[in-house]
């Protein structure tokens, strides 16, 4: 287990195998998980929980993860939330981690990303400007 905070996460993800494999890592290294596997539930499902990260697909149907990443933006309580795309884009996220993940250091990542973000004093990226994406 790292010694970084443990960290409130909440993964939206259209395929149930990949959401499992995300919250086995992210679990087995001390964090809270929350899941959906689709974009519009999630939403009110975030908007409660106020998680310190957001990890979410970007090709999803009904409420794809760049639809999701902009909801979230525009709701001021949750418009700093640390979002990734755990994607091969990183349009509106502050960061991506490319499918397939690596599973030794995915937990890694997503710690480095929320500290580097943390660390920079705002969470918001919004696709032209902002915080710049915490490279890995």
């Amino acid at each position: 287990m790292s010694e970084s905070r443990k960290l409130e996460i909440t993964i939206v993800d259209d395929d149930p195998e990949m959401i499992e494999v995300m919250t086995a890592l992210l679990t087995a290294e001390g964090h809270t998980v929350r899941s959906s596997v689709a974009g519009i539930p999630a939403l009110s499902e975030i908007a409660a929980a106020k998680p310190d990260c957001v990890l979410t697909d970007l090709m999803m149907s009904a409420l794809d993860g760049m639809e999701l990443c902009r909801e979230i933006r525009k709701r001021k309580p949750l418009n700093k939330t640390v979002i990734i795309m755990v994607s091969a884009r990183d349009r509106g996220a502050n960061d991506f981690i490319s499918k397939p993940i690596d599973l030794k250091a995915f937990a890694a990542q997503v710690e480095a990303i929320v500290a580097g973000v943390s660390e920079a004093g705002s969470a918001v990226l919004d696709g032209g400007g902002g915080v710049p994406p915490v490279s890995l």
